[in-house]
């Protein structure tokens, strides 16, 4: 599953996460890619997926009354995270993409880019992953209102009771931890798939929890905007960009803490930004080799589930053993100066108040309080049932 390399030079792949408020070149920029070309002079192919659903339609006309050949752009409407992979998985795998009928929907007819090849991308785009991450958390929320009317029905709920149970159903930590993960993979898969890639998402303010004076948990502007969706998706990327429009109206592009490309440098404020800024790292790939990571997070979770099984039939066969040992034989006092010692620290680590409930129980029972002349087993053991209960 592990998987290296020496350190000659490879390609460099450009990987955006682009990030803001409506109405700040997003997509705009994510489409100029269009205007790209490959290290041997090619132009670039563009897989656009936009769960947006025509955010960059009507900037097509202008594209092509500038020369650029529409044939090299091929556009797929979804909301559908599973769909989206299912399109960069076929990109990976170099499979042939289909022609569209008047509805939408994908014929027999193999799509021809400009050059009358059967069409494979250079750089795929994800223009709206905010949307993305809105549909999947819907669907988790529909199957908890489901795993709720299993309980309901377990429980003999009817009527209102019912009813809330239900309608009031929502996401449980493993669910959010579900949405994490597919943020990453998202990512991960688009790593892996040998193409440059940009992915865009809707911005929100960042917040942070504090505990009040009254003990109740309030949140607080940090002051910063993150991306709206999927979670933590900015780490796995390699240039990660915050689009926003400044207060003359001047659309801006803050590096937002990373440009692995070191085309810009960190947090440096970009005016009018372009992606036409980034063909000199894809220039400089002239002669390198090519060499893509691929996405192991199933393998890797699959390792370590059964690392984890292991580690557990270890225990369950040690506990196992021990209980057909003997508690007492496996651990714990043995002899008479180990209860001993065993009593004296019990009693140590009590508190007041329970220590002197000890005392009174030692004496219900008929014992004497000093245990340390008590030579006696049996009786050690019952003294010592009393100070650790």
């Amino acid at each position: 599953m592990a998987t290296g390399r020496g350190g000659n030079k490879i390609k460099t792949r450009l990987g955006f996460l682009l990030f803001g408020d409506y109405g700040t070149w997003k997509s705009s920029f994510c489409l100029e890619s269009m205007k790209l070309v490959n290290e041997d002079g090619r132009p670039f192919r563009v897989l656009f997926i936009d769960p947006e659903n025509g955010g960059v339609d009507t900037y097509l006309d202008k594209y092509e009354e500038e020369g650029y050949d529409l044939r090299n752009i091929y556009i797929v409407y979804t909301q559908s995270l599973t769909e989206t992979e299912e399109f960069i998985k076929k990109a990976k795998n170099n499979e042939d993409f289909y022609e569209f009928d008047e509805d939408g929907n994908e014929t027999d007819e193999v799509y021809l880019d400009a050059d009358g090849n059967p069409f494979r991308p250079d750089m795929i785009v994800v223009d709206g992953a905010t949307l993305l991450y809105t549909a999947k958390q819907q669907s988790i929320i529909e199957f908890s209102k489901k795993r709720a009317t299993v309980k309901a029905k377990r429980n003999e709920l009817t009527g209102m009771d019912k009813e809330v149970a239900i309608e009031g159903a929502g996401m449980e930590l493993k669910d959010w931890n579900t949405l994490k993960f597919d943020g990453q993979n998202l990512i991960l898969d688009l790593l892996a798939c040998g193409k440059h890639f940009a992915v865009t998402a809707r911005e929100k303010a960042e917040t942070d929890s504090f505990k009040d004076k009254d003990g109740s948990i309030k949140m607080v502007r940090t002051g910063r905007f993150i991306p709206d969706g999927f979670k933590d998706v900015g780490y796995n990327c390699k240039t990660v960009i915050r689009m926003f429009k400044d207060t003359d109206g001047i659309i801006k592009g803050l590096i937002d803490n990373k440009d692995r490309t070191l085309v810009h440098q960190q947090n440096e404020i970009i005016v009018e930004p372009s992606i036409l800024d980034w063909q000199s790292a894809i220039t400089k790939n002239k002669g390198k080799k090519d060499f893509v990571v691929q996405n192991n997070m199933d393998a890797a979770i699959s390792k370590e589930l059964k690392e984890v099984e292991k580690d557990n039939a270890k225990f369950d066969s040690e506990y196992e053993d021990n209980k057909a040992i003997g508690a007492d034989s496996v651990s714990g006092p043995k002899t008479a100066a180990d209860y001993q010692e065993a009593i004296k620290t019990a009693i140590t680590n009590l508190p007041p108040v329970e220590k002197s409930k000890k005392q009174t129980a030692i004496v219900e029972a008929g014992l004497p309080k000093a245990y340390q002349k008590i030579t006696d087993i049996d009786t050690l053991k019952k003294y010592y049932e009393i100070v650790t209960r």
